[in-house]
């Protein structure tokens, strides 16, 4: 199965950084996912028995805005493919610069056509930034948690001080026939240890 679909997600965060993506926190959150429950600050979901808590300070980011943003990376990137494959799961930020997205979609693939798209993925990623002349550094390796390891692509952006601004993580595997990703957004280290911290403690059942 050719996976057309998962690429705006892990686009879309060049946006996020610019943007501001969020809103009054809703009590509300089923509203914002198109698959998972919520009970408190824990969320669920159950296509990939997966179970992630998020700061109850934090705001829930709305699902309009990543629509919205997801729009604009289509147009940024000429791409025209339809979206409807995509399940936005849990999407929490602290602010636009330091935030966590994931969403999966059907896969039907083996291992090869797998690391085939993320091949393709972390390409159009580094190569998306350098068509917008930013620097950048890049490292990809590998992260288990709960048992599931993940591919990670971590990339850094820096202005033309050659100062670090943003970073952007990317992590992708394949959860009960499921492309899962994860996309975590952060511009300092504090940020990315609590973010990434609370993925780590998360569990797959």
């Amino acid at each position: 199965m050719k996976l057309k679909h998962a690429i705006i997600p892990a686009l879309s965060i060049a946006l996020f950084l610019l943007n501001s993506c969020g809103g009054p926190s809703k009590k509300d959150y089923s509203k914002e996912v198109d698959e998972g429950t919520f009970n408190g600050n824990t969320f669920t979901s159950q296509a990939l028995g997966w179970t992630m808590e998020f700061p109850d300070n934090w705001i829930v980011t709305s699902k309009s805005s990543l629509e919205s943003m997801d729009e604009r990376s289509k147009q940024a990137s000429g791409d025209s493919s339809d979206m409807s494959g995509i399940k936005r799961t849990l999407a929490f930020q602290k602010n636009f610069e330091n935030n966590f997205q994931s969403s999966w979609e059907e896969f039907t693939g083996d291992k090869a056509e797998y690391k085939r798209h993320i091949s393709n993925i972390h390409s159009m990623i580094y190569n998306n930034y350098l068509s917008q002349r930013i620097s950048l550094d890049s490292t990809a390796g590998q992260l288990t948690v709960s048992g599931v390891t993940f591919d990670s692509y971590e990339i850094s952006l820096y202005d033309k001080y050659n100062k670090n601004f943003a970073n952007q993580l990317l992590l992708t595997s394949i959860v009960k026939n499921k492309f899962m990703t994860v996309t975590i957004a952060y511009n300092n280290e504090a940020d990315k240890k609590k973010i990434l911290g609370l993925f780590k403690k998360s569990t797959f059942k």
